[in-house]
This record gives structure tokens, C-alpha cells and sequence, in this order.
């Protein structure tokens, strides 16, 4: 099938700077310290000596030489976020796929192209150590005459070049969880008790941040009848935590007695500290780039008194929207434009969580040079994160399209059936339907040097595509033997080139092709400028749903797709699309294994 000239036009042109762009040396020490981000003290990953690591902005077309030096007691390797990795496959860092693990005392060098503008992270992709800290921002900044949706937000002509400089220079915003327990002592407790784990100790801003305890009556008051029905009224913990029961658990065998104090209840408070954002009101605007870093949770973003035009998510331009709050998942980006025309003063940036399924908040500070202290700033969002009003304006996350439009194929060539849910267990998880994806597989064979170990995962857990081919992805969220009603939503995350999401729906996914669904539920389809998107947030809590993507393949080589949730990946949630099979890549000489 030929793909419509748009897409190919788009892609086209993101190659071309490649051949102009600077060479970019990164390089990044990597060290396990002892660091207390909130307050309390444990072992963690720092980076060049710092955390979270440091920024990396570049400019559309450059080539990046991205050098890490491991002096941790593990093995490791570095993903870049969102990045395509267009004709560089063996830069993309995930072990048992595109290479060898980094042994300790190893270096590795990954080399590839800024082929797209927008806002992008690196992080450890070896078991699960992003929850130690091994994270870092990406901004590549577009390249000139990149069509931007700022005339969109105002028709003045200050504002417009207020906005640009802004983006021009933008505040890259990391947020994430952060428990006291290490990475490795956070999977093998589930593995311990039977227990799906899904407390944490505190939210972080850029790596700052403090442990809070509200009372039982606040707690409390932040619970919805929603909330309530769901947890059959039983009592949240003292870390806002919810129960284990049925319908968070499901009906397997496990242990909470083998749970330690400190991990679902136990909490004590620190001081901590708290990021401080300064803004000049003489610039007009500021962009604000949101990076959710998180290996567990889910976000609310606000900044009092502030609304936000949201005009780019997962590095692609939108059409901009003015909201005062939006919800952000695991590796999810965000992009915010923020007039600066308020009393020059301090004002509280919001980061709870969404209530899903702990209630807990991290705070920041947005602070107007040369303002005074007037007092504190009115919410828009509590610390249970809802809003505080009716008025208060929620971005509408089913409705983001790329500005410019863009196009997908009207038709796909294939489509791969993938089921998600749990089984097996309450901490393991399944993106195939019945199979589990093991992120230890094949360490000493990548599938990128060695097609014949994909018997190692299993047909069902590597399909095959071919180059050129539009392929649907069906992300179907299932009913399993023995699991709760409600399902928590899951963050799918696509490595190489992002996809579009072109339908979903509630119930069962019942017909035999896309085409066929279109023509019986249209409804539920947007084929005309479709969200594109490299990160999925499925959501079925109240049953049955399903999500359709669709994607061309132009990047021959193995690429991870699975859930973002930390454990969820580590429990199995996954599988290796093994794209343009027909044209597996010929890997440079220095990469060889």
C-alpha cells in the first residue's frame, strides 16, 4: 500500500537536516550514592554527580554522540525517550534487543540523529533502575521555518514573538515518584508477598521534594464516591494508599503480612526541599516543558492563578488548548505556554497524583523575579487532584491533533491483536494475552544480531512486519480468570517512530479488521488528523476497552512495545515488534557484538 504524500512528506523532510546538523559529544558518568531527594536517605543513580541527570538540548538535525561511562555495582543502558532512532537501531538501549547490557566498569557509546524537534528523555532501560534515578531531559529545539501553532494562542504580534523565544528557551520540568525502597527491593517484595505494589513515598519536581502526611480526616475528604464504591468504603492509609482487596488485587494468593511497616502505611514527614522556578514578567511568556519520569504514578499539573495553552505532547505540535489542569502518565511529554502577566509574587505549582490509586501531591514553586510576599496562591487542583471548582478547565485528552495535520493511511496492511491484563499472579502483567515478556532474554544475543533468538520469547511475543507496510495495533483490555473488575489504566509506550491513535471504544473489540469497524461504529474513529503519539494510555476502569494505533514502518530493526510502569514491564508486560523483517539492518562494525 502506497502512504499518503503527507506522512511521507513529513518524513522526508525530518531526514534532511541530518546532513547539515553539528556533531553533539554527551558524555555520562553514572555512580550509586547515597542521596535523600525528599528528605530520606537511600542508595540511588546519580548522574555526572547529579539527579536527575543533565539536560540534553540540541537542534533538529544534529548527531548526537552520547557516551556512558557505568561505575554502578549493576549492569545498565540508556533508551532514549521518543527518540526514532531512524537508521541507527543499535543506539536504542534496550538490552536483549539492540545490544549487550553495560557491564560495571563498561563504557558504551550510542550515536544518532535528531530527526525530529520536541521534547524527549533518556532513561535506564535495564530491569527496573528508573526508579533509582538513571533519568535526564531532552529538548531538540525545531529546525528554522518548522511551522509553530503560536498564532493560534494570539494574533499579536509581541505575543507571538514573546512565545517564540520562550520556546526558544524553554523550563524543562521533570516529575517523578520516589520510594525508599531500591528498585530491586521494590520488585522482589512483590514476588515475596503476591502482592501488587503500588505505593510510593513522595512526588519529586526536577529531583526535589518531601514526604507528606496529611491527617485521616484530609485524606479522607479528597475521596470520591467513585473512589469509595471501589475500594468497598474501607479506610485509604496513612500514605494515602489503597487497601488490598479483591478489587485491587484480584483473586490470587498472597501474603500482606510479609509487606514491611513503611510501604503501604507508616508514613513520617520531612522537610525535604522544593523547586523554584523563577520567571521574568518583562518575558512575556514562558514555555514549560513537563516530563513525566515516573516509574509508578500518574500526574495532575497546575500552576495557580496560571492557565496554560498545552500546544505540544510527546514531541509533536498540537493545536493548542488553554486548560488550568491536565492529567500526564508515564513518559509523557507536555508542553505549556504560560502568560506572565500575573501580580509579581510566588505561586504553587500542583503535582498530585490522579487519584488512581494513591492519594499523595508534590509541590513547586513559580517565582517572579523581584516579586513580593503577598501571600499564598489560589488552587485550581487540591492535593487529592480534583479540581477545586466546576469551571476549573481539564484538558480534553481525547481530542490533540498534530499541527500541522497530518494524515495517516486510510487503510492498514496488517493488524496484531494484542490483549492486555493481568495473570497469572496480582504483580504480573500481560500485553500478548496469555504470555509473559522477559526483559532478561537473550542478554548475550540481541534479537538485532541474532533473528534466531526470538525462540527465546516465543512467535506470539515477536511478530514480524514488513518495510513499507502500515500496520494496526490492537490494544484490546481484556477480562482474565481471577482478576478485579476494575483495571488501572496502562501506559504503552512504542519505541522508534511514533503512532497514530485512530480509534476506541468500550466492550470488546468485535470485528475482524479496522475497515470493518469504521464502517459499523465511525463514531469511535478519527482518521482525518488523528492524535500521534509515542506513549498510550489505556484506560478501563469501568470494564472492557480497546485502543487502535496505527504506524508505517520505515525503521527496520526490533523495537520494544509495552507498558511504562515499571513493574508492570518487569512482570512481563511486553513484546519485540520486529519491524522490516525483510530489510533487517546490517549493524556498523563498532557495534558488533
Amino acid at each position: 500500500m502506497a502512504p499518503l504524500k503527507s506522512f511521507v512528506a513529513l518524513f522526508a523532510a525530518s531526514l534532511l537536516p541530518s546532513v547539515y546538523g553539528r556533531h553533539v559529544p554527551f558524555e555520562l558518568d553514572l555512580t550509586w550514592e547515597v542521596g535523600s531527594p525528599d528528605g530520606n536517605p537511600r542508595e540511588m543513580i546519580f548522574m555526572n554527580g547529579q539527579f536527575p541527570g543533565p539536560e540534553l538540548r540540541i537542534d533538529e538535525g544534529d548527531n548526537v554522540e552520547f557516551i556512558v561511562h557505568n561505575h554502578l555495582p549493576f549492569n545498565t543502558s540508556i533508551h532514549f525517550h521518543g527518540i526514532e532512532q531512524q537508521n541507527t537501531v543499535w543506539s536504542d538501549g534496550v538490552p536483549g534487543l539492540t545490544q549487550k547490557p553495560i557491564q560495571p566498569g563498561e563504557s558504551f557509546t550510542y550515536k544518532w540523529t535528531a530527526t525530529q524537534y520536541g521534547t524527549y528523555w533518556y532513561h535506564s532501560h535495564a530491569r527496573s533502575t528508573m526508579a533509582d534515578g538513571l533519568y535526564g531531559p531532552i529538548w531538540i529545539n525545531p529546525k528554522p521555518g518548522s511551522p509553530q501553532p503560536f498564532e493560534l494562542i494570539s494574533n499579536n504580534e509581541d505575543d507571538i514573538r514573546a512565545m517564540r523565544r520562550a520556546e526558544a528557551n524553554p523550563r524543562l520540568v521533570v516529575l517523578s515518584d520516589w520510594d525508599h525502597l531500591t528498585s530491586e527491593q521494590y520488585q522482589a517484595l512483590q514476588q515475596y508477598s503476591g502482592l501488587d505494589v503500588f505505593c510510593v513515598d513522595s512526588i519529586l519536581i526536577n529531583g526535589r521534594g518531601a514526604v507528606h502526611c496529611p491527617s485521616a480526616d484530609e485524606i479522607y475528604s479528597y475521596e470520591t464516591p467513585y473512589l469509595r464504591g471501589a475500594i468497598d468504603n474501607k479506610n485509604l492509609t496513612d500514605k494515602g494508599c489503597y487497601p488490598n482487596i479483591f478489587k485491587t488485587q484480584g483473586n490470587f494468593s498472597y501474603d500482606e503480612s510479609k509487606i514491611p511497616p513503611g510501604v503501604n502505611s507508616g508514613c513520617v514527614a520531612t522537610k525535604g526541599s522544593q523547586e523554584v522556578i523563577e520567571v521574568d514578567a518583562r518575558e512575556g511568556w514562558a514555555s514549560f516543558k513537563f516530563i513525566s519520569a515516573a516509574f509508578m504514578k500518574s500526574f495532575v499539573v497546575s500552576i495557580d492563578e496560571h492557565p496554560m495553552w498545552v500546544y505540544e505532547v510527546d514531541g509533536h505540535y498540537i493545536e493548542p488548548q488553554l486548560v488550568e489542569s491536565f492529567s500526564m502518565f508515564n513518559g509523557e511529554r507536555y508542553s505549556a505556554m504560560v502568560k506572565l502577566d500575573k501580580t509579581p509574587k510566588d505561586y504553587t505549582i500542583r503535582i498530585p497524583d490522579t487519584n488512581v490509586d494513591q492519594i499523595i501531591a508534590g509541590f513547586a514553586t513559580l517565582s517572579y523575579k523581584n516579586g513580593k510576599d503577598l501571600g499564598p496562591s489560589k488552587p485550581y487542583v487540591n492535593y487529592g487532584g480534583q479540581n477545586v471548582s466546576a469551571d476549573v478547565v481539564a484538558l480534553n485528552v481525547k481530542s490533540l491533533p498534530p499541527y500541522p495535520p497530518i494524515k495517516p493511511a486510510a487503510h492498514a496492511d496488517k493488524m496484531l491483536n494484542l490483549t492486555l491484563g493481568r495473570i497469572d499472579s496480582s504483580w504480573q502483567w500481560t500485553l500478548q494475552g496469555n504470555q509473559l515478556y522477559d526483559i532478561m532474554a537473550n542478554l548475550d544475543t540481541p534479537l538485532l544480531f541474532d533473528l534466531d533468538a526470538r525462540k527465546n520469547l516465543g512467535s506470539k511475543l515477536t511478530p514480524s512486519t514488513t518495510n513499507g507496510t502500515w500496520v494496526d495495533l490492537l490494544l484490546q483490555m481484556g477480562e482474565f480468570p481471577n482478576t478485579p473488575p476494575i483495571q488501572a489504566p496502562h501506559v504503552i509506550h512504542k519505541h522508534s517512530n511514533k503512532a497514530f491513535i485512530i480509534g476506541f471504544g468500550q466492550g470488546f473489540f468485535n470485528w475482524t479488521s479496522v475497515d470493518e469497524a469504521v464502517k459499523e461504529a465511525p463514531g469511535s474513529f478519527e482518521l482525518e488528523n488523528p492524535q500521534l503519539r509515542d506513549t498510550f494510555v489505556t484506560n478501563a476502569l469501568t470494564g472492557p476497552a480497546w485502543m487502535v494505533l496505527r504506524y508505517q514502518v520505515v525503521n527496520p530493526g526490533p523495537f520494544l512495545l509495552h507498558c511504562h510502569i515499571e513493574t508492570h514491564l518487569a512482570s512481563g508486560m511486553g513484546v519485540a515488534l520486529l519491524d522490516g523483517i525483510d530489510k533487517w539492518p546490517e549493524v556498523p562494525p563498532e557495534y558488533a557484538i
